[in-house]
């Protein structure tokens, strides 16, 4: 067992101890010393690490030893896939404030917690078109409404529909 495991198993042994006592004894004069005597033994309990520690090298490792930490790669990638859609409606919200009906698809590869955008899909098979601005060249307009908007290649941005 590891040094902390064994303090905190000491410290709930003595508290128990004390509730133990505590109701076995008839409330008297005694109790009340006895009580008073066991919570300083808990104080001294609690407070012996401490000068365990003022008097030896301070070691995380050896303190921490047992234990192992691991990056839980499922949680990670969810993490991803969920910026990942989040980012995909932000940019759709952005242009649909513009051009209405427009539908946005990211492709994506992620290295630890950096994503790295390969294409961005952007379908106007369902776009509304205004009469104010039906003159103009939409695909051309959407293309550069998401450059202004994502710092990203021409070419990666693909415009359809």
């Amino acid at each position: 067992m590891s040094e902390i495991s064994v303090y905190l198993l000491t410290i709930v042994g003595v508290v128990f101890l004390m509730v133990v006592i505590e109701l076995v004894l008839p409330d008297s004069k005694v109790s009340k010393y006895i009580k008073s005597i066991f919570a300083i033994f808990i104080v001294v309990v609690i407070i012996s690490p401490i000068a365990k520690l003022a008097n030896s090298d301070w070691d995380w490792n050896k303190i921490f030893d047992s234990m192992e930490y691991k990056i839980d790669e499922t949680f990670v990638s969810n993490i991803n896939i969920d910026n990942l859609d989040n980012f995909e409606r932000e940019l759709e919200n952005f242009i649909n404030e513009s051009y209405k009906g427009a539908k946005v698809s990211i492709s994506a590869d992620f290295e630890g917690d950096v994503m790295k955008i390969n294409y961005i899909f952007v379908d106007l098979s369902e776009l509304v078109i205004n009469e104010k601005l039906q003159h103009i060249n939409y695909y051309t307009a959407v293309k550069e409404l998401v450059k202004k908007q994502v710092d990203i290649d021409d070419e990666k941005v693909v415009v359809y529909g």
